[in-house]
């Protein structure tokens, strides 16, 4: 019986992204375009139920100073508000100069928005969403006038990347989200219990990277998620990506005209490993998400604005894609390495942004055509 609801659970997941994927509009990304990519937000009224508080003023900043200035487009890829918690009037009272940096965007190079499962009442008769919930709908922010989607496929020359919170993937997230949003709001929020997300179960977690990166593999695109809170690039975790990185810099190490970079490096990423070897032994999970023997680069994940030391996006420009962290050096980081990595500086802030890995989109869609 277990297999059987697997197998259902597949074929409604790849259903599902398949019919999304058909009503999706499309855009075409031109060679001196940017954009940047944020996903998971989960903005509140600021009381102790709001995630947003621990990174609001730093996000504020880096869209106002940083992508504004420098001409991005921003797609925010769901769970921006969570309105399955708080009612809108609450939140855009607590965070207006988050609103006041979205719209400096908007103004420059534009905004899209993509509902995630929290801020799914954005669609406006769109699937779980009640007529309790669209209450007030007319007085929201006006960056929200531009029509609000469910999903968008990017069209490069090289590939397609699709891009979907990833809440999809899920039946429960379809049919019910209603049911979540009752218990949210009128029961966790009165006793002060804090979000319980997919993000904060491994499992779950799993399952839908699990799900979104068959259907990315099986149709040749590259899809770009949040929902799962954890920043994927090329279809590999940072505990992926450590191993792959220490592999090559032990094969680059023999021939090396200075050994002692190396060295350091990889005595950093092997510090960084043991500690997330340590905090998974706390809550298990599966040690390699794909289990492939050619693993194909078909899933991407901005990650979270949530992080307790910074947040992380995607950008892409100049025909590239880079997975992007920004830290408060103000705060105690426990991978010091990041400062050390090119690690550039917003004026007049503490706020500093390094890129973690990034690649050419025409070399990542032809991994995707060979290998898939």
């Amino acid at each position: 019986m277990g297999s059987f609801r697997e197998v259902n659970a597949e074929q409604f997941s790849m259903r599902n992204l398949e019919e999304l994927r058909s009503r999706s509009p499309e855009r075409t990304i031109r060679p001196r375009d940017r954009i940047v990519i944020f996903s998971d937000l989960h903005m509140g009224d600021g009381g102790r139920t709001d995630d947003f508080v621990h990174n609001g003023d730093l996000f504020a900043e880096v869209l106002r100073s940083y992508y504004a200035e420098e001409d991005y487009h921003l797609i925010l890829n769901g769970d921006v508000e969570d309105l399955q918690r708080f009612p809108m009037k609450s939140i855009v009272r607590r965070w207006p100069h988050v609103y006041t940096a979205f719209a400096a965007v908007a103004r420059r190079k534009g905004l899209t928005r993509i509902v995630g499962n929290h801020d799914i009442d954005l669609l406006e008769g769109g699937p779980s969403v009640s007529p309790l919930a669209m209450s007030g709908h007319e007085r929201w922010p006006e960056t929200f006038t531009d029509p609000v989607l469910e999903s968008l496929r990017l069209v490069h020359e090289s590939g397609e990347l699709f891009l979907f919170h990833g809440h999809q993937t899920s039946r429960w997230y379809e049919k019910h989200n209603n049911v979540i949003r009752l218990i949210l709001r009128y029961l966790a929020n009165p006793l002060r219990i804090g979000n319980y997300t997919v993000a904060a179960d491994s499992r779950k977690r799993f399952r839908t990277e699990r799900h979104v990166y068959a259907f990315a593999t099986a149709l040749k695109v590259a899809a770009v998620i949040g929902h799962t809170h954890r920043p994927l690039f090329e279809s590999m975790s940072k505990s992926d990506s450590i191993q792959f990185e220490i592999e090559r810099l032990c094969r680059k190490y023999p021939k090396s005209s200075k050994p002692g970079d190396i060295e350091e490096r990889i005595g950093w990423l092997k510090a960084e490993l043991l500690e997330i070897q340590a905090e998974a032994s706390r809550r298990p999970e599966p040690a390699s998400l794909y289990r492939e023997h050619l693993l194909v680069p078909s899933m991407f994940n901005s990650g979270c604005v949530l992080g307790k030391r910074g947040m992380t996006c995607l950008e892409i420009e100049d025909d590239h894609m880079r997975l992007v962290y920004w830290y408060d050096a103000g705060r105690k980081q426990k991978y010091l390495q990041y400062r050390t990595r090119n690690a550039e500086v917003l004026p007049g802030t503490d706020y500093h942004r390094t890129v973690i890995k990034q690649d050419s989109l025409p070399y990542i869609f032809s991994r995707i055509q060979l290998l898939a």
